[in-house]
């Protein structure tokens, strides 16, 4: 990276970070040093900074070659994968304590549902984590905004413009799914198309303060 292109050092902790993400907490909807779970971790990009600032993070990613990829961006910023607690498994296999956490981020993952069991499965166990007061972040792609352009392949799973396969949600998917679930919507559903290639949605939920 050369010096006309390096990023502010105001915001260069953040490089990488997702920035809808990025959005809830400079909003300050979770606390300083809250509970994180990231689903489907990959490389780290949305917890490094979280660790540096000393939130108690537990990443869920299956795939070894994220772990090799989360060390070498972890060792970039001289933090240890020793500060993260890493759960080496999908979401609806892992061992997690029910309402432990105050942030859920599950950011690129429910997209890659094999069908409408599945993806439920994996919602399911992403919600059940989330701690009474606490946030249910997600980004996932949708077929808001392209419905004419994709090709149905059966069981919520489409062909995209871009040529990739995904599990495609609209809002009355994510609707009734809230509701299912007993969830507050936080945001207004928010979706991004990218020249028609593609859609990515934004998805934010709240569970209900305990008594509430």
């Amino acid at each position: 990276m050369t010096e006309e292109n390096a990023p502010d050092p105001a915001v260069a902790p953040f490089v990488g970070m997702d920035v809808y993400l990025f959005d809830q907490l400079v909003r300050g909807r979770v606390e300083p040093g809250a509970r994180v779970l990231d689903v489907g971790a990959g490389s780290g990009r949305n917890i490094a900074w979280l660790l540096e600032q000393g939130y108690e993070v537990t990443a869920v990613e299956p795939r070894e070659e994220a772990w090799l990829a989360m060390e070498e961006r972890f060792g970039e910023r001289r933090l240890s994968t020793g500060a993260v607690r890493l759960v080496r498994t999908s979401i609806e296999d892992a061992p997690l304590e029910p309402g432990s956490f105050d942030l859920v981020i599950c950011n690129a993952v429910l997209h890659f549902a094999t069908g409408d069991v599945h993806f439920d499965t994996m919602l399911d166990a992403s919600w059940s984590a989330v701690a009474p007061g606490g946030v249910l972040f997600t980004r996932l792609a949708s077929a808001i905004g392209i419905e004419e352009r994709v090709v149905p392949l059966g069981e919520g799973r489409f062909l995209l413009p871009d040529e990739t396969e995904r599990y495609l949600v609209d809002e009355r998917r994510l609707v009734d799914a809230a509701a299912r679930l007993g969830a507050l919507q936080l945001d207004p559903i928010k979706t991004t198309v990218v020249q028609g290639l593609r859609a990515m949605t934004t998805w934010v939920l709240g569970r209900p303060p305990a008594g509430g």
